[in-house]
C-alpha cells in the first residue's frame, strides 16, 4: 500500500528565468520548496493525518510496517528533517505566467504575452493557482478556450442553472 500527501495550497513561491536569448538553453528553476513554514506545517500535518488513517484496524491485513519515513519518524523534528530531505515535485509545475491585467501578470485574458506580438502562451503556467486535482483536465480546458479566442468564436452564454454550494463546508471538514 502506499499514500502520498501534499498541500494542495502551497505558499511557497519559486521563480525561473531565462538563461540566455538562445531558446535552446535551458531555464534557470528554483522551485523554493518549504520556502513558507506554513508549508512545512501543512506537509508535517498531512504526514500525521496518513500515518492515522493508514493505522486504522481495518487496514491490518494489507498494511505493512512504513517504509518512508519509518516508524522511527515520530517527533516533529524528525517528521520535518523527513520532509526536508524527500520533498519532490510531482511533475505539475504551473502558475509561471500567469494571466490578468495587472503588472504582476505574464499574459492577457486572451493569453497574449504582455508587451509582445504574436505571442500567446496556452498551458497551465497561466493559471494563478494551481488546481487541487490533476492539471490535465483544466490544461485541456485553457486549450481548447484558446482556440475559441484565435479562431474568433463567440462565447457561451453564462448557464442559469444553480450551483451546488453545501451550507457550513469548511466546519464540516477535519
Amino acid at each position: 500500500m502506499q499514500a502520498h500527501c501534499s498541500p494542495m495550497r502551497a505558499q511557497s513561491r519559486g521563480w525561473l528565468k531565462l538563461r540566455s536569448s538562445n531558446p535552446r538553453d535551458h531555464p534557470i528553476i528554483e522551485p523554493n520548496y518549504l520556502s513558507v513554514e506554513l508549508d512545512l506545517i501543512d506537509m508535517r500535518t498531512g504526514v500525521k493525518l496518513t500515518r492515522e488513517i493508514l493505522e486504522q484496524q481495518t487496514l491490518d491485513a494489507y498494511r505493512g510496517d512504513p517504509i518512508s519515513p519509518s516508524k522511527d519518524v515520530q517527533s516533529d523534528a524528525q517528521i520535518d528533517e523527513w520532509i526536508r530531505q524527500n520533498t519532490e515535485s510531482a511533475y505539475h509545475p504551473s502558475c509561471t505566467n500567469r494571466m490578468g491585467v495587472d503588472d504582476n501578470t505574464v499574459v492577457d485574458p486572451q493569453m497574449r504575452v504582455h508587451g509582445l506580438e504574436n505571442l500567446r502562451v496556452v498551458d497551465a503556467s497561466i493559471m494563478p493557482n494551481i488546481v487541487s486535482g490533476n492539471l490535465n483536465a483544466p490544461t485541456i480546458m485553457i486549450a481548447e478556450k484558446a482556440a475559441d479566442i484565435i479562431l474568433g468564436k463567440t462565447p457561451l452564454p453564462r448557464s442559469p442553472a444553480p450551483v451546488y454550494e453545501p451550507k457550513n463546508w469548511e466546519g464540516s471538514q477535519r
